[in-house]
C-alpha cells in the first residue's frame, strides 16, 4: 500500500517533469518567440497523441489491474497482454498521422512545420510506450521509487532538447535530439521488460486478462487521440483567429498552470489511482474519494489564487515579458483549471470501476468540447473569450463525470457518494 515514501517519490517524479518542461520552456522563449514555444507544443501533441492512446488506454488499464491481481504469478501474462496492445494501438494511429502529415502540415501549421516533422513526432510517441509500460507496471505495484528513477532518467531527454535549443538548433533538429535520446532510453527499458516477462517460465495464456485489456483500448483511442487532437485545433484556431504569438501566449498561461494541474494529475494517478483500484465494490471507495477529493482540491485552490495574484511575474519569469495576459483572462482560466481538477476525481474513479463507456462519451466534453466552442465563437475572438469557454468546457465536463461515477456506484451497490 502507499507509504511516505512513495508519496514523497511521486511528487518528486511530478516536479521533475514539471521542471524538465519550464526549463526548456525557458529557453525556447530566450533564444525564440512565442511562435515558436506555440510551434513545438504543435509537435509534442503529435507525440502525444500516439503515446496517449495506449498510456491513458491500454497502460492505465495495466495499472488498475496490476493492483487487483491476486495472483501474482500471472503478472508476467498480463504484462505481455498489455505490450502487445499498447504497440498496436500505438503504431495504428502513428500510421494515421503518417498519411495525413501532409494535411496536418498545412491545415494544423499553415506550412510551418513540414510533413516529415510529423512523422518524425510519431516515431517518438511509438518509443514512449517502453518506458511508459514499465512506469505502469510499477504504478500498479505501488513502486514509485522506481518510477522516481527511471524520472530521473527519462528527464535527460528535456534536457537534450534544452541544450540544443540554447545552440539555436531549428525545430527539426531538436525533434530529432528528443528521437535519438529516447530511443536509447527506451531499449534500456525494453531489456528490463523482457526479464519480467520470461519470470513466468510456465508459458501460460489467460484470454481473460486479454478481453479487460482490450475495454480501456477505446478509451486510450477516445482520449488518446480526443486531447492531442483537439489542443491541435485549440491552438490552430487561435493562431487563425488571433495570432500564432497569442496562441503561444495562451500556451503559456496553460503551461503556467500545469505546475499545479500536472501535480493535482500526478498526485491522483500516482497515489490514488491503486488506491481507488484496491478499494472499489467496498465500502472504502468512498472514503478514498472524498480523502482525494480532501488532499487535491483544497491545495489546488489556494495555489492557483496565487498564481492569479502573481500571474505577470510568475509568466515573465517562465518566459518573458512578451507573454502577457489581463487578470480577468487569468481569473477565468484558473477556475477553468480548478473545476478541471475536480473533474479528475472522478475520472479516476471511473477508471477504478473499469467504466470504459462512459469514460469514453465524457471525453467529448472536455477538450473536444472547447475546441468546438472556440469554433462556434470565433468572430471577435480573445484571450479572455478563450479562458471563459475553457471554464465552460469543464465545468459540463465535472458534471458528467459525478454523475457518471454517481451511476456506476448505484449499479455495483456500493455505498452512496451522496456528501461528495
Amino acid at each position: 500500500m502507499t507509504t511516505p515514501q512513495s508519496v514523497l517519490a511521486a511528487f518528486a517524479i511530478i516536479l521533475i517533469d514539471l521542471f524538465a518542461r519550464a526549463g526548456l520552456d525557458k529557453v525556447l522563449a530566450l533564444v525564440g518567440s512565442p511562435e515558436t514555444i506555440a510551434l513545438w507544443a504543435q509537435l509534442q501533441s503529435v507525440v502525444e497523441l500516439v503515446s496517449a492512446v495506449t498510456i491513458v488506454g491500454v497502460l492505465t488499464g495495466l495499472t488498475v489491474m496490476i493492483a487487483q491481481l491476486h495472483e501474482p504469478s500471472d503478472e508476467p501474462i498480463l504484462l505481455r497482454h498489455a505490450l502487445k496492445l499498447a504497440f498496436v494501438t500505438a503504431l495504428l494511429v502513428a500510421l494515421l498521422v503518417a498519411f495525413s502529415s501532409s494535411l496536418l502540415s498545412a491545415w494544423l501549421t499553415q506550412g510551418k512545420i513540414s510533413a516529415t516533422l510529423f512523422l518524425l513526432s510519431a516515431l517518438i510517441g511509438c518509443i514512449a510506450i517502453l518506458p511508459s509500460t514499465l512506469n505502469a507496471y510499477w504504478l500498479g505495484k505501488h513502486q514509485q521509487q522506481r518510477m522516481l528513477r527511471l524520472a530521473l532518467l527519462t528527464s535527460l531527454v528535456l534536457l537534450m532538447v534544452a541544450s540544443g535549443a540554447w545552440l539555436k538548433l531549428p525545430l527539426g533538429e531538436l525533434l530529432l535530439v528528443q528521437c535519438v535520446v529516447l530511443a536509447v532510453i527506451g531499449f534500456a527499458c525494453w531489456l528490463y521488460l523482457r526479464k519480467l516477462l520470461r519470470a513466468n517460465l510456465a508459458q501460460k495464456n489467460s484470454l481473460d486478462y486479454r478481453d479487460k485489456l482490450m475495454k480501456f483500448v477505446p478509451v486510450g483511442l477516445a482520449i488518446g487521440i480526443m486531447s492531442p487532437v483537439s489542443m491541435l485545433l485549440i491552438r490552430g484556431i487561435l493562431a487563425q483567429t488571433l495570432s500564432w504569438d497569442e496562441a503561444g501566449i495562451m500556451q503559456a498561461l496553460w503551461r503556467s498552470t500545469e505546475w499545479i494541474t500536472a501535480s493535482a494529475a500526478g498526485v491522483l494517478s500516482l497515489i490514488f489511482l491503486p488506491r481507488f483500484s484496491n478499494a472499489y465494490g467496498s465500502s472504502r471507495f468512498k472514503s478514498e474519494l472524498l480523502r482525494a477529493g480532501v488532499m487535491v482540491l483544497i491545495p489546488t485552490a489556494c495555489m492557483l489564487v496565487i498564481i492569479y495574484l502573481n500571474q505577470h511575474v510568475i509568466l515573465s519569469t517562465l518566459y518573458d515579458s512578451r507573454f502577457a495576459v489581463s487578470d480577468a483572462t487569468a481569473a477565468w482560466f484558473m477556475l477553468g483549471c480548478w473545476i478541471r481538477i475536480a473533474s479528475w476525481v472522478f475520472l479516476f474513479g471511473l477508471f477504478a470501476a473499469h467504466r470504459t463507456k462512459l469514460i469514453i462519451v465524457g471525453e467529448l466534453f472536455s477538450l473536444p468540447l472547447y475546441a468546438l466552442l472556440l469554433w462556434l465563437f470565433a468572430d471577435g475572438m480573445t484571450l479572455e473569450r478563450a479562458a471563459i469557454l475553457c471554464l465552460v468546457s469543464y465545468v459540463t465536463y465535472l458534471v458528467f463525470n459525478a454523475i457518471g461515477l454517481g451511476y456506476a456506484a448505484r449499479k455495483n451497490l456500493i455505498p452512496s457518494l451522496g456528501g461528495f
